[in-house]
């Protein structure tokens, strides 16, 4: 009997379609005689609750459910080879590249089968890709893949991939070798550092764990922690941490170092069930010898779902024993609410994902604000975990959230190199003494419309807030609130600082005012226990001031305050307004050109202009039209594009809402009064006059801006100590410094940083001068080729000359930019001590008069180079390792499966797995790294360092923030790399370099 004899005669009798022999038959000639290329998918089908089904409806009713969903996977499948295996398992082999479509649309014909009883068809997916020829593996694997989502009822379909092979193999290797790893210490203990918001100071650690093997190399926690939960071995790690943190913290007190804040250990719900925890705490604190104040234990929120009253009872054990209990990852479960009312908790650690899409949308912020609020009115402090921006610690600062963990405060990494990091940083750690004070001020809510009131105001308009700390009978501001800051800025002596505000506060000597209210007050309060207020008039407004006394410190003489300032009425005397207007036309001549531009009408009007030839004659010419001529006839013509876009009415709201400011700054060169071109300054902002929305437009030469600016700092600094400038120097100083444009930054005469203003430190990413005072550029590695910089410097402080515009690239957030710097020297009495520079970013300049070469440099999809890109900046690497001997690291990163991402869900989902990969790579590089896109779904990371642990920390980190991508565009999906890194200096030729990490980077593809 021939083959087409046996494929008639094996059917399976209740169907008619091939049986499970017929099908391995039939399946595996076509893959013998598959071409090179061809594509079969192997589809493995279930259907849930078919037993359910049959015990409802009987046999009967099931086998006919059963030809039913035989006939709907022949016509969705035509031409296809269908098959059932037994019971409800069918199978499909199908050369159809589209299989989700189709899975789908079984599904939904399955489902318009059911009755009361609820068929849920899930599906396994193997796609045949050369690598097993044998059939019936091919069809393990779609099983496997099947069996990987029984019981999820969110997912439909699952692929096999690599991970999922490996699930297996990679569960016994971590059971098998834990004993191994604990007793050799494969496994090390990685300290996160957490931050009180209302200091900067470093207040604890988080204690996590890595296990790295010496032959497997990096086994992640989200690899092994599950499987240690699944067979209950988990609390043999978590002993083991316990002890070693313990131990650790036990030396470095006794030692007196202050390193020593606490640490929070993490815990697993299984731990409570095999060990007596808080006996064992007892233990090891007895045997180390050490305070319980600095330890917490941390339990997330999903391990109180099981047996929540015994959970409950040994969370009471632990903080009868003194010790503090968090619970973490608060709003990633179904039950926070519940778990609040019901369980005691010192802290609580607020979920990252409420940070998602944090520059996107407004809902997690406005969840976070209210969530952090209710938490303190329950007696609760709060923790924001998974902070990565400092507009994100910003906004939780303002907040009140006390503390502060995340990649923008530091990464997990071994402790003394993150006690290194937190010195270079500038950040000094929390005294114990401190501790105490700080935690009762942690638990003011702020966001209450009025928090020194008893009751709460119904008015909805937010208070202007601020918390000051007094010691030695100065005060000093702790923190204030956005409405405190518009005060602050309206103040005329104020000038929009801080720093100022402290200053005529703290030298206040005697006599009449609101600053002898003010301390009359702060005593006032610190005596009755109550707020006090007085209501006083000051630049012609009624202002209304109301302090309360918080806590007193008396070990530190530290007293600390909630102050409130209201402004009552706008003006008591009406010619304060008059007054104001004739400043205001004053104010014209501080500039070139000013106008007003219609937004939803063609309003134009010049208000004031020096000089008619830096305009063009405009007389009853609508607002566009203006523009267009101004960009023709004033602007260069390499500019003029670049300006159109920039003067666009239609746009001008919307590009202020995405800058999140309130004014727009531009750069041009357009002609001055002697027709040569000069980089001008242009600032936009939207105002209303006579109730029609306008856009205003004032114009300033850069140069009389900037040189007349850094000459008065340059003055300034020049005195010996800043300290002995008189009240209005120093207001003068920080004003020009903060009010600047551009990245002003100072240097002693070794090339160290002195300061830098906020545009600087904004510009790289700091939070504050700390990061670079002591350090030079090369310190800072954010040049690629340090040296034309260098040279330069050392000729202003040698020989005392100028460089003007000089240009050069610097390294942010894994990209390239294009500088212009300027440099003077810093002369104290005839002697160079220094020198003084700003500089402008000119990328987009460069790159909109140059866009054929931006283009043919940048990939268009990600916005990283390319490899044209690549082949143009490696020389400059080179170059710098050739004169100045500094390696650099290839790292070369590849998507895995990436092939099949596009063929299951098509090109436009692989665009975004790749745009989504390159942020989270751009993230990881930050300043010191540049991330290529050298092609397809490659990578190449190329890294200067300064020690190789550096490489191994940046592959650990690609691993753990490709496992934060859970879902793309509603797919859950998990994006998987591989990488391998070589040193040039090991090769001296590149395309070795790129050899060699290709090599180890496909050996760890075949380890997957």
């Amino acid at each position: 009997m021939d083959k087409r004899e046996i494929f008639k005669e094996s059917r399976d009798e209740l169907t008619g379609l091939l049986d499970k022999p017929a099908f391995y038959e039939w399946a595996q000639e076509l893959i013998d005689d598959a071409d090179e290329g061809s594509n079969y998918a192997f589809i493995f089908l279930d259907m849930e609750n078919f037993k359910q089904f049959n015990a409802n409806y009987g046999f009967e009713k099931g086998d006919d459910l059963l030809k039913d969903i035989a006939h709907i996977l022949r016509t969705v499948f035509d031409s296809q080879l269908v098959s059932r295996f037994s019971g409800d398992h069918f199978v499909v082999c199908s050369d159809i590249t589209q299989v989700v479509p189709a899975i789908l649309e079984v599904k939904k014909q399955v489902k318009s089968l059911q009755q009361d009883i609820n068929l849920e068809l899930k599906a396994g997916v193997y796609l045949y890709d050369g690598e097993v020829t044998n059939v019936i593996r091919c069809t393990d694997r779609a099983r496997i893949a099947c069996a990987s989502i029984k019981k999820k009822y969110d997912i439909d379909y699952k692929f096999y991939d690599a991970e999922l092979g490996g699930h297996l193999a990679r569960k016994q290797f971590i059971i098998d070798n834990l004993v191994e790893a604990l007793a050799n210490k494969y496994i090390q203990i990685y300290y996160q550092p957490i931050v009180r918001s209302l200091t900067g100071e470093v207040c604890g650690w988080e204690a996590l764990v890595r296990w790295i093997d010496p032959n497997k190399g990096t086994v992640y926690p989200n690899e092994f922690i599950s499987v240690l939960e699944e067979y209950h071995l988990i609390h043999k790690l978590d002993c083991y941490v316990m002890e070693e943190v313990i131990s650790t913290f036990a030396k470095m007190e006794q030692s007196g170092m202050k390193e020593a804040v606490p640490v929070s250990i993490n815990l697993s719900r299984i731990d409570f069930e095999i060990i007596d925890i808080a006996s064992y705490m007892n233990e090891l604190l007895d045997k180390y010898q050490v305070k319980k104040e600095l330890f917490h234990l941390e339990i997330t929120e999903s391990a109180l779902t099981k047996n929540p009253e015994f959970i409950r009872e040994q969370i009471s054990r632990i903080r009868n024993c003194g010790i503090k209990v968090w619970m973490d990852d608060f709003g990633s479960g179904y039950s926070s609410l519940n778990v609040l009312k019901n369980y005691e908790f010192d802290l609580i650690k607020i979920d990252m994902e409420f940070l998602r899409g944090f520059d996107v949308n407004d809902n997690g912020k406005i969840i976070l604000k209210h969530a952090i609020s209710m938490l303190k009115n329950l007696g609760f402090h709060t923790l924001a975990e998974g902070v990565e921006t400092k507009e994100q610690y910003n906004f939780l600062r303002s907040l009140g959230c006390e503390l502060i963990q995340g990649y923008y405060i530091g990464r997990p990494v071994p402790l003394e190199e993150g006690c290194e990091q937190m010195h270079l940083a500038g950040r000094d750690f929390e005294k114990l003494d401190e501790r105490h004070f700080y935690n009762k001020l942690g638990l003011i809510d702020l966001l209450k419309q009025n928090p020194l009131r008893h009751v709460t105001s119904q008015k909805s308009d937010a208070l202007p807030l601020a918390i000051g700390i007094v010691k030695n009978k100065k005060w000093s501001f702790l923190y204030i609130n956005d409405a405190f800051q518009e005060i602050i800025d309206s103040h005329p002596n104020a000038q929009g600082s801080l720093e100022s505000v402290e200053e005529m506060i703290n030298t206040y000597k005697s006599g009449p005012g609101p600053l002898s209210m003010f301390w009359e007050l702060c005593f006032q309060s610190k005596q009755s226990g109550l707020p006090e207020s007085i209501e006083f008039v000051e630049n012609g407004k009624i202002v209304n001031m109301r302090i309360k006394h918080v806590t007193t410190e008396n070990a530190l003489g530290f007293d600390a305050y909630l102050l409130s300032i209201r402004m009552l009425t706008h003006y008591v005397n009406e010619s304060y307004e008059e007054i104001t207007n004739t400043v205001g036309k004053y104010m014209f001549s501080l500039f070139e050109c000013v106008d007003l531009f219609g937004i939803d009408t063609d309003y134009f009007e010049n208000i004031y202009l020096f000089n008619s030839k830096v305009h063009i004659n405009n007389l009853n010419k609508p607002a566009r039209e203006v523009i267009e001529d101004i960009a023709l006839n004033l602007v260069h013509e390499e500019d003029r594009e670049s300006f159109k876009d920039f003067m666009n009415i239609d746009t001008i709201e919307e590009r202020l809402i995405q800058s999140n400011t309130n004014v727009l700054e531009g750069f041009f060169y357009l002609n001055d009064v002697y027709d040569n071109y000069v980089l001008k300054a242009i600032t936009l902002k939207v105002v209303y006059v006579m109730n029609q929305k306008m856009m205003l437009s004032c114009l300033l030469p850069v140069s009389q801006y900037v040189v007349s600016r850094i000459s008065q700092v340059t003055n300034l600094m020049s005195k010996k100590n800043h300290s002995s400038l008189n009240t209005t120097e120093q207001f003068s100083f920080r004003n020009i410094l903060n009010h600047l444009p551009i990245g002003v930054f100072w240097k002693d005469s070794d090339r160290r940083f002195l300061g830098a203003n906020h545009i600087f430190l904004e510009y790289y990413g700091f939070p504050s001068v700390d990061y670079i005072i002591g350090k030079t550029d090369e310190d800072m590695g954010w040049h690629i080729n340090p040296e034309p910089f260098k040279q330069d410097e050392l000729k202003i402080i040698k020989e005392g000359r100028s460089i003007i515009d000089a240009p050069g690239e610097c390294i942010v957030q894994g990209q390239v930019r294009n500088i212009l710097a300027t440099k003077h020297p810093y002369v104290v009495n005839g002697n160079i001590i220094g020198l003084v520079g700003y500089f402008i970013d000119v990328t987009e300049h460069l790159q909109k008069n140059g866009e054929m070469k931006k283009l043919a440099s940048t990939d268009s999809l990600t916005g990283l180079m390319n490899r044209r890109g690549f082949d143009e900046i490696i020389p400059k690497f080179i170059k710098q390792y050739e004169q100045e001997n500094l390696d650099f690291a290839v790292i070369v990163i590849d998507v895995n499966k990436f092939k099949q991402y596009n063929d299951i869900y098509g090109h436009t989902f692989g665009d975004t797995v790749l745009t989504t990969v390159s942020e989270k790579l751009k993230r990881i590089a930050g300043s010191s790294s540049v991330v290529i896109r050298y092609g397809g779904d490659e990578y190449v990371i190329l890294h200067q360092y300064a020690h190789p642990s550096e490489v191994e920390s940046i592959m650990q980190e690609i691993d753990i923030n490709m496992a934060q991508i859970k879902q793309i565009e509603n797919e859950k999906i998990k994006i998987t790399v591989s990488k391998g890194y070589a040193f040039f200096s090991d090769h001296n030729d590149i395309k070795k370099a790129l050899d060699a990490a290709d090599k180890k980077m496909y050996e760890g593809k075949k380890i997957r």
